[in-house]
């Protein structure tokens, strides 16, 4: 069965309220700070109003969406103008925990400091719940080297955390 995104008022109000902590949450992961986690999740609703998109069921949807909000955070992030921005002296603009994720325990500290490919994996298997199958899936990459790379975030957090190197 396929299912078509909102395509009226209504129909989007609910998708909405459906998905936008979780698109936000994920946005903060990226982005770090409210305004560009707020701005990257409204880019993404309002690609949804404004697209005419299928989804199979209701966990294409969620891929569609994980997908999409990490490729608007690295976009914004890579622009020329988020550059320039971060590095402007913020002391005077302290950031606001997103909802629900006020305890940023050390070790998800420590996923923020992984490369972004890294950071990626350990996200969505861990924090998501996707196998690396789905993983190679969602972000297009072969089994293996998602593999890999989960074995490569484990080292880093290891390192990064002070675990043993046995």
């Amino acid at each position: 069965m396929t299912k078509t995104a909102p395509g009226t008022d209504a129909d989007f109000e609910e998708f909405y309220e459906r998905h936008w902590k979780y698109v936000y949450r994920l946005c903060f992961t990226y982005m770090k700070n409210e305004a560009d986690a707020e701005d990257c999740t409204e880019d993404l609703f309002v690609k949804v109003f404004t697209g005419d998109f299928s989804f199979e069921d209701e966990t294409h949807e969620r891929k569609w969406l994980t997908v999409t909000a990490i490729n608007l955070c690295k976009d914004r992030l890579k622009s020329y103008a988020r550059k320039n921005v971060s590095s402007i002296d913020n002391e005077d603009f302290p950031e606001i925990a997103a909802p629900e994720m006020e305890d940023h325990s050390e070790v998800l500290e420590a996923i923020m400091k992984l490369p972004p490919k890294l950071k990626d994996v350990i996200w969505l298997y861990y924090y998501e719940g996707y196998q690396t199958d789905e993983i190679a899936k969602i972000l297009g990459r072969p089994p293996s080297t998602v593999r890999n790379q989960m074995k490569d975030a484990r080292n880093l957090l290891k390192n990064i955390l002070g675990g043993d190197s046995q």
